[in-house]
């Protein structure tokens, strides 16, 4: 560790415009840490449509899988880092995390999702051999010390990216493609599509603009568009629309439940977005019912509330604003996320030297 307090990092994030690990990337380096990035799309490519390259990549997999820890460790060689930060790790492997901790590392994961289970085999076999695991559920630690026997973790927020999730204006080309009444942004589920579906028949001439994956094969398929929208695009979809709606995840494999908090619930507020979440206490937590943001329990108050905002255009804009400034004004960037994380690596760091971990 310098003297200036900047730690060298060694970080397995993506780098596409829009992931969230590739903000906690940016966000060390804003910080003005050394870092050091191996994203697993250079080993796993994840872009292939094509039979016969899916095939391929099957086939070599575990090859790939070992290259991929075989680089890991080197660069942790070259770079000697104190941090070595994993976000979610689905090809992380259990070797590469004990040699880098042999080097000398602190192991940190930030695990995003609901199961510890669903998500590959390596998660479940690596978690417990971290020094520390952050879970962005308030109920996951309860479920990694249930599940995994993990013990050294803790909860820790979603956040927002200052870099993609921020006020942006749109131009006419933008307002013609973005502008509708309500949005959601999101990977399709049946959870989801019966709320949406109970909305567009209690509202059916409400202008809905669906963007993620699977939903071109639902009965909405008439409202989803025709790709995922990321990075300032997803941006500007959040400024098009007059009503920007956060569902959120159902429960999956071991979990106690599913999402109470998600990446939208912080997105939306920080692009300044009008947000109509699905009510839970978690959520409530953050944001004022009522004043930071809409709430919702069902598809039919979801459709309420939809037709409510839409006739109400001050009071919609009133709460955008307050929610807007509350996410700032109460610090959830991904920004001070990270450095919640660089304090307990340097606590990790300083309890080993000491002989006290």
């Amino acid at each position: 560790m310098r003297e200036d307090g900047a730690l060298r990092i060694l970080c397995c994030c993506s780098t596409w415009q829009g992931a969230t690990d590739y903000g906690w990337l940016r966000a060390f380096r804003r910080a003005g840490h050394s870092v050091l990035n191996v994203p697993d799309a250079e080993f796993f490519p994840a872009g292939w449509r094509n039979p016969a390259l899916r095939l391929l990549r099957r086939a070599t997999a575990p090859l790939l899988l070992a290259d991929y820890q075989r680089a890991l460790i080197a660069a942790a060689r070259a770079l000697r880092p104190d941090l070595f930060f994993v976000f979610k790790g689905t090809f992380v492997a259990p070797q590469a995390v004990e040699a880098i901790r042999r080097l000398g590392a602190v192991a940190i994961n930030v695990y995003p999702d609901v199961s510890f289970t669903v998500h590959g085999r390596l998660i479940p076999k690596t978690l417990p051999l971290y020094d520390w695991v952050f879970t962005t559920k308030s109920y996951g630690v309860a479920d990694l010390a249930r599940e995994l026997g993990v013990t050294r973790a803790s909860f820790l927020p979603h956040g927002f990216d200052p870099e993609t999730h921020a006020p942006v204006a749109l131009d006419e080309t933008d307002a013609q493609f973005y502008t509708c009444d309500a949005i959601f942004v999101g990977t399709w589920s049946p959870k989801k599509e019966a709320l949406l579906r109970r909305v567009k028949e209690r509202l059916p001439g409400l202008a809905l603009k669906i963007w993620g994956e699977g939903w071109r094969r639902s009965a909405l398929a008439g409202s989803a568009e025709c790709c995922t929208v990321i990075g300032r695009e997803y941006a500007k979809a959040i400024t098009g629309a007059k009503i920007n709606i956060a569902m959120l995840a159902h429960r999956m494999g071991e979990a106690s439940s599913g999402d109470l908090t998600t990446t939208r619930s912080f997105e939306i507020p920080a692009t300044g977005g009008f947000m109509l979440h699905e009510r839970t206490s978690e959520a409530q937590s953050y944001f004022a019912e009522g004043s930071d943001c809409a709430m919702f329990a069902d598809g039919d108050e979801l459709a309420e509330k939809i037709a409510h905002y839409l006739a109400h255009p001050e009071e919609r804009l009133a709460i955008a604003r307050s929610g807007h400034a509350r996410c700032l004004a109460d610090g959830h960037s991904i920004d001070d996320r990270a450095r919640i994380v660089v304090a307990k690596a340097r606590a990790l760091v300083g309890a080993r030297s000491e002989g006290t971990e």
